[in-house]
């Protein structure tokens, strides 16, 4: 019973979705070279390859309109529409050794081949009575003439000896179809609205672009045979990431124009998390890549992966441009990742191109987003992060890592007290919190430093200075904010201060003549007044009551 089920189930699976044309195209291919290959000689073996790869197509054509015209089958129509295409591509494969040894006759075929390529798409189109709008015909033609026009351009170097075009032959032909892609933006733009009434049942996006989505994946195959075929230099042959790059940033950048302008664009949001796959071009399934153009491509941008790297940070400038949500923080995370990951070409290096400028660049820009949204803490506190990086980054590659580092910290805390006393949030108060655990870290780094060697040369007044305008500074913001665990700070940093006079003091000798037992006794009288007025709490009473009512305190506890 079962068993007869599952039958049935296929049966009509096969009934309905009818996949033997395509199971008839590939065989059919596959048959037509190994006739071909029983031919000994080149020219006549294309030809016969040709000729029966164009007569295939024309079957297939004719079968089309006759589903179409008197079957009424729609369906199986579709399927046949895509081996027509997959035909016409697979004729331009076939002639690649053909456009090295022979390139007059290669070109003959090819011009023939286009001709009849043209002739059957449109013959096909207007016995279909379907309508194509010019910006999918154009971008179709334009796919064709790349794979058609790139066999013959790379024949005539393998055979000119010309290196360069041969070793990125692979690329420019992705390079190539990227572009051709890029012919239906206007088309995506308007979306089903384009091809509503297109003589056919189908819909929006299954006409057209079920037909480029068979052709992007034979590009993709193609980019790989081109390799093999006129770039190959005896390495092994394997999946290259890399080559498929510009493909896949002309589909991203298609599903952007798909829906960027509505107010929740599904399709342009899902191309925005799908953009970091493009780093996987830096990436080979072997240990090395084997592909001839990676020494220029290095040469030029620095590394595989800072191509990429452009490649990810270009599309979401683009999304940015195109008002896509989120798009402008995605710029800012591709700056910062060049310049954290980013390799500086040489000749960049040489005119002054370091890589922190990427981060400063991510830093105006978070600038100008702080300017029109000045009322968000969170926006400035991601200002404070990237800036505190970039001027790290900036002083470290020219050599002044620890100063670079001093003045990082420096602005760091100086602008989290800044927020803290502007904003009255959460967010505020734990930067207030973090800029105090700051001020007594540097307190005691001021202090470890004071006892270093360069402390120790003669700039030991340098660490006095600093503690004593930290505290002054100290003091003054815990008015501006009325908070009294700024005093503790301030304490801290008056302790450390104290230590730091005592000991230049005793290393100068001065103290030899003083009586200590006085001066300690004085101290210690005031830490115990101190300590007392502590425990009194004294320094939270500075209100005095009015009507029997007790004023609101002028300085809250904590941070």
């Amino acid at each position: 019973m079962d068993n007869g089920l599952q039958l049935r189930s296929l049966g009509r699976f096969l009934y309905t979705q009818n996949p033997f044309y395509l199971i008839s195209c590939f065989l059919i291919i596959y048959g037509l070279q190994i006739a071909a290959v029983a031919n000994r000689d080149l020219v006549s073996r294309s030809i016969m390859l040709s000729g029966g790869t164009i007569a295939y197509a024309l079957l297939m054509a004719i079968t089309c309109v006759g589903v179409v015209r008197l079957c009424k089958v729609w369906d199986d129509a579709r399927s046949i529409f895509l081996v027509v295409a997959i035909t016409l591509v697979a004729f331009s494969i076939g002639l690649d050794e053909l456009c090295v040894v022979d390139w007059n006759s290669a070109a003959a075929i090819m011009l023939a081949g286009a001709l009849v390529t043209v002739a059957v798409t449109e013959t096909l189109l207007k016995a279909c009575r379907l309508s194509l709008p010019s910006s999918y015909r154009l971008s179709f033609y334009a796919l064709m003439l790349v794979f058609f026009v790139s066999p013959l351009v790379l024949g005539k170097a393998v055979a000119e000896r010309s290196a360069t075009l041969t070793n990125w032959g692979a690329m420019l032909f992705s390079i190539a179809i990227a572009a051709a892609l890029l012919v239906m933006v206007p088309a995506m733009r308007r979306g089903a609205d384009l091809v509503r009434q297109n003589g056919s049942p189908w819909s929006w996006p299954l006409y057209p672009l079920s037909l480029f989505l068979i052709l992007i994946v034979l590009a993709a195959i193609r980019t790989h045979a081109i390799w093999m075929s006129f770039g190959f230099i005896g390495a092994p042959v394997q999946f290259e990431p890399l080559l498929v790059l510009p493909i896949a940033f002309a589909v991203l950048m298609l599903m952007i124009e798909v829906d960027a302008t509505k107010a929740s664009p599904t399709c342009a949001t899902l191309a925005m998390f799908l953009a970091p796959l493009m780093l996987l071009g830096s990436w080979s399934p072997g240990r090395t890549s084997h592909l001839p153009f990676l020494g220029d491509l290095r040469e030029t941008f620095g590394s595989t992966s800072t191509f990429c790297m452009l490649a990810v940070g270009a599309f979401y400038a683009y999304a940015w441009l195109r008002s896509v949500p989120m798009a402008n923080r995605a710029v800012v995370v591709s700056l910062m990742g060049l310049s954290v990951f980013g390799t500086v070409p040489a000749a960049a290096y040489q005119v002054g191109v370091r890589p922190w400028m990427f981060a400063l660049s991510a830093t105006l820009i978070v600038l100008v987003v702080c300017l029109r949204a000045w009322r968000s803490d969170q926006v400035w506190t991601a200002f404070i992060a990237i800036a505190t990086v970039t001027i790290a980054m900036a002083f470290r590659s020219y050599g002044q890592r620890e100063l670079g580092l001093v003045i990082a910290g420096g602005f760091a805390l100086v602008a989290m007290m800044a927020i803290g006393a502007l904003f009255a949030t959460e967010l505020a108060e734990v930067l207030r919190l973090f800029a105090g655990m700051g001020n007594v870290i540097a307190a005691g780094g001021v202090a470890v430093w004071h006892f270093s060697p360069d402390g120790a040369s003669g700039r030991g007044w340098l660490a006095m200075a600093v503690l004593a305008a930290a505290i002054i500074a100290t003091l003054v913001y815990s008015i501006v904010v009325r908070r009294t665990a700024w005093w503790y700070v301030a304490g801290i940093q008056a302790l450390c201060l104290a230590g730091l006079v005592g000991v230049s003091t005793y290393r100068s000798g001065s103290l030899r003549g003083a009586n200590l037992p006085i001066h300690s006794g004085l101290a210690c009288f005031v830490i115990g007044v101190t300590i007392t007025s502590m425990k009194t709490g004294v320094h939270h009473r500075f209100s005095r009551p009015i009507d029997g009512q007790v004023a609101p305190r002028l300085f809250l506890s904590g941070f």
